[in-house]
C-alpha cells in the first residue's frame, strides 16, 4: 500500500469515528447458505436495500432450490427492475446457485464450515458467476473467516477520503484494512463501513 503511514492514520481516525457511533448496523441471522444470496444482493448496493430484497425473495420463494431454478426475469421482478445491476446480479446469483447444486446436489455451503479456510476460499471463488467481494462476504458472515468484503463503490469512498491507496484493488485494500483491526472485529466493521459508504453516497459525495 503506497503511503501506508498516512493512510493508516486516516483509517484509524475513520474506524474510531465509526466505533463512536454506537451499536453497529443489524444484520439479521440467516442460514449459512443464505449468505451467498445476501452477498450478491449487497454487492454494490446498500445494506437496507439488500436486506429488503432478501426479505422479498424469502417471502416469494420456498427455499434456495426454488431460487436456483428461477429465471433471471423472475428474480429481477422480485428484487425490482431498478435494483442496481439487477439483471447481472440475478444472473450471477442464479449461476452460482446452479454450480453449487451441480457439485453437491444441494444449494448449500454447510460443508464448507468443516473445510480449511484456504480450500473454502478457493471453492467459493471457483463458483460460476462469483464476485470476489461476494465470496469474501460468505467467508466472513457464514464461515467466520477474518476477511473484509469491499466492492468498487466502497473502495472509491475509501480512496476519496484518503483512507486507502487509490490505485489499490478492492482485494488489496481489504487485506490491508484487515491487518489493521482485530480478527473478531471484521464482521462488525464490515457492516459499519457499508453503512458509512451508503451514507457518503446518499449525500452526493459520489465516488
Amino acid at each position: 500500500m503506497n503511503n501506508a503511514r498516512a493512510h493508516s492514520a486516516r483509517l484509524s481516525s475513520l474506524l474510531q469515528s465509526l466505533r463512536a457511533q454506537g451499536e453497529p448496523p443489524v444484520w439479521p441471522e440467516a442460514p449459512a447458505s443464505h449468505e451467498l444470496v445476501r452477498g450478491f444482493l449487497l454487492w454494490e448496493a446498500s445494506l437496507d436495500r439488500a436486506q429488503q430484497a432478501y426479505e422479498r425473495l424469502m417471502r416469494r420463494l420456498v427455499d434456495l432450490n426454488e431460487l436456483r431454478v428461477c429465471l433471471v426475469d423472475e428474480i429481477v421482478a422480485i428484487i425490482g427492475e431498478r435494483y442496481p445491476k439487477a439483471r447481472q446480479r440475478a444472473s450471477r446469483l442464479r449461476r452460482a446457485l446452479g454450480d453449487l447444486f451441480s457439485r453437491d446436489a444441494q444449494a448449500s455451503i454447510d460443508h464448507l464450515r468443516e473445510t480449511p479456510a484456504l480450500d473454502a476460499a478457493e471453492y467459493l471463488a471457483s463458483l460460476d458467476g462469483m464476485v470476489p467481494c461476494v465470496a469474501a462476504h460468505v467467508r466472513l458472515h457464514a464461515l467466520g473467516h477474518p476477511v473484509l468484503p469491499i466492492d468498487r463503490p466502497m473502495l472509491q469512498c475509501l480512496a476519496r477520503h484518503d483512507v486507502v491507496d487509490p490505485l489499490a484493488s478492492p482485494e488489496e485494500a481489504a487485506e490491508w484494512i484487515v491487518d489493521q483491526i482485530e480478527p473478531d472485529e471484521c464482521a462488525e466493521m464490515h457492516l459499519r463501513l457499508c453503512r458509512w459508504a451508503s451514507a457518503v453516497l446518499s449525500v452526493g459525495d459520489e465516488p
